[in-house]
């Protein structure tokens, strides 16, 4: 993930509305901005992510979905099972974000690790290659592992990603394996909505006691995860983040950490009797402290630290979700025992970089036109990790990765993230989140450190070489010697929006959170992918008469135009004034004239000269100010028949759209409130129409009979044969036989037969992932995961 300034304040989930509509609703004019600071927006990201599953309810505070999940899971089993013959594409060699790491404490070439939409995935060969476990778990938003060090074939995995506090929603509580992965069951315990956001998980030496840092506090499990109490209740936002766990004193209890609130007031709290009923007591909490990380030294575990983030603006306001401080206690983290090492006003501008991105922060500094740009990102990606071998010796995860070498009190830069989007070797991608020393580490012989974050896993085996720490070391690599190695070799948790595929199905490209603009192909192999735009890739397209033209755009319209087959790209919005947009721009491409593109924000604008210039072909379509096109699609049968959805539920038309401005009419229909996913004409009848909804409660495959005036649900007719109650994303028709409709749903596909009559579910061979973008390039389907990468099977006779 590519690092942006981001000044928009987060709001608690009670305002998680209010925030729903500040993120979906961004004016052009404000993209200058977004350009100067690159990278992408991981707050918005989850946001749009919520905005288009919520109930249209009127509420101050939004129900959570996890409910809803687990109905559709158990709906799902009951289906029809459908098969078709599924492979994965990759990419193998770009990873997803990834929060939850472990090894394998006997055999250190396996390795276990989970991405946050693709599950959990394990290696035997020290990340050489990585298979997927369980496929079909209910929920492959795994955030947290743990391996119980008294027998390592026990794992438990913890679900819903609770760090945005809008993506909890889609955890389903806390899986365990007893065989090294090949088989997981949910602890049913732990389906209830104290765990729909799993954050840490921590098992004791000395017991089968469980603890788990949950959005609702910490849960302790005294018999290996069958029954569950909870031990500490913060009642803050955010519940609570981190636990540090320290059982080395024979015959002692646990002694646990717990760092608790985020956005809000956070405090470290600690229990010396972790598996008894001990008191759990405040030990450090500052005014202003917000998300706090927890490490205790392997080799002297009286030494704790945690790393701060500040909730204030801080120095010359640079510091807001940026560092608050570094602190330390040397005596086990009793109350008064800890020492801020470093704050955020110290005099070394590098020492308070640890949870900004320094390259933005200095880019003015180190000879950018742009002004230099600091901007804290400790909510979303914040770990510390203390060398085994040296208690002084402590690293740092923010935007990118720093160590220091007198416990705490000065730092160095150990990565420079954006050399790796350039292409160059030795760096590791963005956004760190875990931070893992090899079991084997002596700090001589084997100095091997791996970090996992948004762009997978990264390791590196000179994890004690020199660091950059003079006045340069932001501008000048050369400073560090630490070098990385990606271990991105098949593990396939890329988080797609949206993806199109090359005339003859042998190449595609799509757009990704974190990896921006990828292509792949057949030729290159699931190994091959390689990026052509960074950020957060959005929706693109392919011109079908010259395929040298391509389409691509990042969030809140970064509209870009190749004419190389994609190796480089030109901005393409001349003519688009004003006006907002949401996170991801629908547009697409008239079917009968490619030199035609359509595209939606709060109204609709189109292109009759290949992107080269835009007017405005109608007012504000929706209902409201927040109410944006949501979906586009174009009839091939008649360029003059142009529909489009909105985020609100309205689904508009024109029939004669090539002379539309901004004051023609457009006919609208609402077959019910939710967020228009996409539309699409049927490939061999003029008048039907198909149109998707993500948003839970009502039908989410409609059709239409007369062109789009008219609508009915197509869900099925009842029983075990509905498509359940879950968010439609995409819809294609095979033209080969029209009754045919695949779905891309937040639990995978699903197929019909019989043109919405019954529904089979498509699990051979096919996860439980939330495909975003099915495409038809006949003969082969295409699926687009948001967590799993890019599939393609060939289509049945």
């Amino acid at each position: 993930m590519n690092p942006e300034v981001t000044r928009r304040t987060l709001a608690p989930l009670v305002w998680v509305l209010a925030f729903l509509a500040a993120a979906l609703a961004t004016p052009a004019a404000l993209e200058e901005r977004a350009e100067l600071a690159g990278g992408d927006d991981p707050g918005a990201a989850q946001a749009w992510f919520l905005a288009r599953r919520l109930p249209a309810v009127k509420a101050s505070r939004p129900p959570s979905l996890a409910a809803q999940y687990l109905a559709a899971q158990a709906h799902v089993r009951r289906m029809a099972h459908h098969a078709l013959a599924w492979k994965s594409l990759g990419p193998g060699n770009l990873g997803g974000r990834t929060r939850a790491l472990v090894f394998d404490p006997v055999n250190p070439r396996t390795l276990y690790a989970a991405g946050v939409d693709g599950g959990a995935w394990k290696t035997l060969d020290g990340g050489a290659s990585w298979r997927p476990l369980d496929d079909l778990m209910p929920s492959l938003a795994v955030t947290a592992l743990a391996i119980d060090p008294g027998d390592r074939r026990v794992l438990y995995a913890g679900t819903g990603e609770g760090f945005f506090n809008t993506d909890a929603v889609r955890g389903a509580g806390i899986f365990k394996t007893t065989d090294s992965g090949r088989r997981w069951r949910q602890l049913a315990a732990t389906a209830t909505p104290d765990f729909f956001a799993v954050n840490r998980l921590h098992v004791s030496a000395r017991s089968r006691t469980v603890y788990a840092a949950t959005g609702t506090g910490v849960w302790r499990s005294r018999d290996a995860g069958v029954s569950w109490e909870q031990v500490l209740d913060p009642q803050v936002q955010g519940g609570c983040l981190d636990l540090a766990l320290r059982n080395d004193r024979d015959g002692a209890d646990d002694v646990v950490f717990a760092a608790c609130g985020t956005m809000q007031q956070a405090t470290v709290y600690q229990t010396l009797q972790g598996q008894k009923d001990g008191p759990w007591v405040a030990v450090l909490r500052e005014p202003g402290m917000g998300r706090t990380s927890l490490a205790i030294a392997p080799s002297d575990p009286n030494v704790v630290y945690a790393l701060a983030t500040s909730n204030l603006a801080g120095p010359n306001g640079h510091y807001f979700q940026g560092l608050l401080a570094v602190f330390r206690s040397t005596t086990g983290g009793g109350p008064g025992s800890w020492v801020a090492q470093v704050r955020n006003t110290d005099p070394v501008p590098l020492n308070t970089a640890l949870l900004t991105s320094t390259h933005f922060a200095y880019q003015h500094t180190c000879g950018s036109p742009f002004p230099d740009a600091w901007s804290g990102r400790g909510w979303y990606d914040n770990v510390i990790a203390v060398d085994p071998r040296d208690p002084d010796r402590v690293w740092a995860g923010g935007v990118d990765l720093f160590r220091s070498d007198d416990g705490g009190r000065s730092w160095g830069l150990a990565n420079y993230w954006w050399l790796g989007e350039e292409g160059k070797t030795g760096f590791a991608h963005a956004d760190q989140h875990a931070l893992v020393f090899h079991p084997r580490y002596d700090g001589t012989r084997n100095q091997t450190l791996l970090v996992a974050g948004d762009g997978g896993i990264y390791r590196t085996d000179n994890a004690r070489a020199a660091v950059a720490r003079d006045a340069a070391a932001p501008c000048d690599p050369a400073g560090s010697a630490v070098r990385w190695t990606s271990l991105d070799h098949g593990y396939g948790v890329t988080q797609f929006y949206q993806g199109a595929v090359f005339p003859g199905g042998r190449a595609y490209l799509g757009g990704a959170q974190d990896l921006g603009t990828i292509v792949g192909g057949d030729a290159a192999g699931p190994e091959g992918w390689r990026q052509v735009l960074d950020r957060d890739g959005g929706t693109v397209a392919i011109d079908p008469a010259n395929s040298r033209i391509v389409y691509a755009e990042s969030e809140r319209l970064s509209f870009v135009k190749s004419t190389d087959g994609g190796k480089t790209f030109t901005p393409a919005i001349a003519g688009i004034d004003g006006g907002s947009f949401p996170y991801i721009s629908p547009f697409a491409l008239d079917p009968g004239d490619p030199q035609r593109l359509w595209l939606g924000g709060d109204s609709l604008w189109t292109s009759d000269d290949g992107a080269a210039h835009w007017h405005r072909a109608s007012s504000a379509l929706g209902g409201n100010a927040l109410d944006l096109v949501s979906a586009v699609a174009i009839s091939p049968h008649d360029g003059q028949h142009v529909l489009a959805g909105t985020s609100q539920g309205f689904i508009v038309r024109n029939d004669a759209a090539l002379a539309a401005v901004p004051g023609t009419p457009w006919l609208t229909a609402r077959p019910r409130d939710g967020f228009v996913s996409s539309l699409l004409f049927d490939p061999q009848d003029p008048a039907v129409v198909y149109a998707t909804y993500a948003t839970f409660g009502g039908g989410h495959v409609w059709k239409s009979l007369d062109g789009g005036t008219t609508w009915q649900s197509v869900d099925g007719i009842g029983g075990a044969d509905v498509l359940p109650d879950l968010p439609v994303h995409s819809l294609v028709v095979d033209p080969r036989h029209p009754q045919r409709l695949y779905v891309g749903t937040d639990l995978g596909v699903f197929v019909s037969l019989d043109g919405g009559a019954t529904w089979a579910v498509e699990d051979s061979g096919f996860a439980n992932v939330v495909t975003e973008s099915l495409v038809l390039s006949p003969p082969f389907l295409f699926a687009f995961t948001h967590g799993r990468g890019a599939w393609r099977a060939r289509l049945p006779d």
